[in-house]
């Protein structure tokens, strides 16, 4: 309980002192437009019923600081009881999750702690907490199905993440890679099979039950049961940025075609096309950076929507879902005509995400990013080999996964932005802290290595 209050204690502090933070994407969730996913408008909905107009946007950034209290502390305390940690390095776990705070309040750009911010990461950073908690625990118990508890609840939790944002759907691919190489399962082939094959299945079943939550949702407000709109604008934009206006010739629909280079031509005006970046791979990555929203918000969101207009569909969910239609045709046309200049883009983002997700870009930054992932692997296999600190090595291999999976699936559909990347950040230097300390404990560095043996 002291620990809950001095975390809760912490996270309050952003509320009080700096109050609610209202982006660009937050009047998109306040009133619910149908591009948003349904979980985090509607939690806003119950907010302003609760507590009226006027106060309940104050009421959320509470709820949200004192969620992340409550995650945080709840990871630590598992890993305290989990590893036997001593104090001081269960003060230091929490060291990692404040210092994120810190950053992100005064030396990030967009100085504001998330948890004070009406967006999406204000829940998903905390639900993510309590996700890989819960994947430690799987692998802890080997994921058997005997006690299928806490995978059941995990792929709830999954499902529920996806419809409060659709990034949060890596968590499906992460659970999945964690319990695939559960190393106890590995060595009985049949049964690690059959429990996957199980965990598949359930997997599916909760993903269409995320789906079909987005499409109640949007039934019972908007009468049309149909998923969110605008999904495909992520894959549309960098379609477009890698393509060329001479590509028009591969659009076979008509309509689309002259949608496409005027679409195009508006690209080359505001020079948001890879035609205009630098030739290095930062260069690349920095101009593709900010030319995004330009692309997406300022250019194909209201063009498309209004071209649909124009050609004879309904304001609303009917045009949306025409300008995903047209997006489909055109991403489907170009894309793997342009895979080597997207290769570039995406090896560019990749680079770009590993670094934001443990620190930000700078050259130096860059070099320590480099550096603390190499020392990582090194403690994770030195942990691995010894039966005495594999725990710790599991818990390296499942952040490790998510950082994997985080930055892969984002780099393909979106520029690897720090708001995208923090989600593990600092589970990265908890996972570190833990392997180091296992280690250090067990005389890892004094003694020979020990080969490794069967798991009790």
């Amino acid at each position: 309980m002291a620990a809950f209050i001095i975390s809760a204690c912490f996270y309050l502090f952003f509320a009080l002192r700096y109050g609610v933070y209202l982006g660009s994407d937050s009047p998109g969730y306040i009133n619910m437009i149908s591009a948003r996913e349904p979980v985090y408008p509607l939690m806003l909905a119950l907010f302003r019923k609760i507590f009226g107009m006027d106060r309940y946007l104050f009421a959320v950034i509470i709820f949200q600081n004192l969620l992340m209290a409550a995650a945080v502390t709840a990871l630590c305390s598992y890993l305290k009881k989990r590893f036997g940690l001593p104090w001081f390095i269960y003060a230091l776990l929490f060291c990692t999750h404040f210092a994120e705070a810190l950053l992100t309040q005064y030396a990030a750009q967009r100085a504001v702690v998330y948890t004070n911010s009406i967006m999406t990461e204000g829940i998903t950073l905390s639900l993510w907490l309590v996700f890989i908690l819960l994947c430690f625990r799987i692998r802890e118990k080997g994921a058997k199905l005997s006690d299928a508890k806490d995978v059941f609840i995990t792929l709830l939790l999954c499902a529920l993440m996806t419809d409060v944002r659709k990034q949060m759907a890596m968590g499906y691919i992460t659970l999945f890679v964690v319990i695939f190489f559960d190393r106890k399962s590995l060595k009985k082939p049949g049964e690690h099979i059959k429990k996957l094959l199980l965990i598949a299945a359930g997997m599916l079943l909760t993903l269409i039950l995320a789906l079909g939550g987005t499409r109640m949702y949007n039934y019972a407000l908007r009468g049309a049961f149909k998923q969110n709109t605008r999904d495909m604008n992520l894959v549309l934009t960098t379609t477009l940025y890698v393509a060329d206006k001479e590509d028009a010739e591969l659009i076979k629909e008509e309509s689309v075609r002259k949608l496409f280079i005027r679409t195009m031509e508006i690209l080359e005006e505001t020079g948001s096309n890879y035609r205009f970046a630098g030739k290095s791979l930062r260069e690349l990555e920095e101009h593709y950076e900010e030319n995004y929203d330009v692309i997406t918000v300022n250019t194909t969101g209201p063009l498309f929507i209004e071209y649909a207009e124009e050609h004879g569909f309904k304001s609303g969910m009917e045009a949306e879902a025409e300008a995903d239609r047209m997006s489909g045709v055109i991403v489907k046309s170009l894309l793997l005509n342009n895979a080597g200049t997207y290769l570039r883009v995406y090896v560019a983002s990749l680079i770009n995400g590993f670094v934001n997700t443990i620190a930000a870009r700078h050259p130096l930054l860059d070099l320590f990013a480099l550096f603390a992932y190499i020392a990582f692997t090194v403690l994770m296999v030195l942990c691995y080999r010894r039966e005495e600190t594999y725990a710790a090595a599991v818990c390296g291999m499942s952040v490790l996964t998510a950082i994997l999976v985080n930055v892969g699936v984002t780099a393909a559909l979106i520029f690897c932005q720090s708001r995208y990347m923090i989600y593990n950040m600092s589970l990265f230097y908890s996972a570190a802290l833990i392997m180091l300390w296992e280690l250090i404990k067990h005389g890892a560095f004094l003694k020979g290595k020990k080969a490794p043996s069967e798991e009790k």
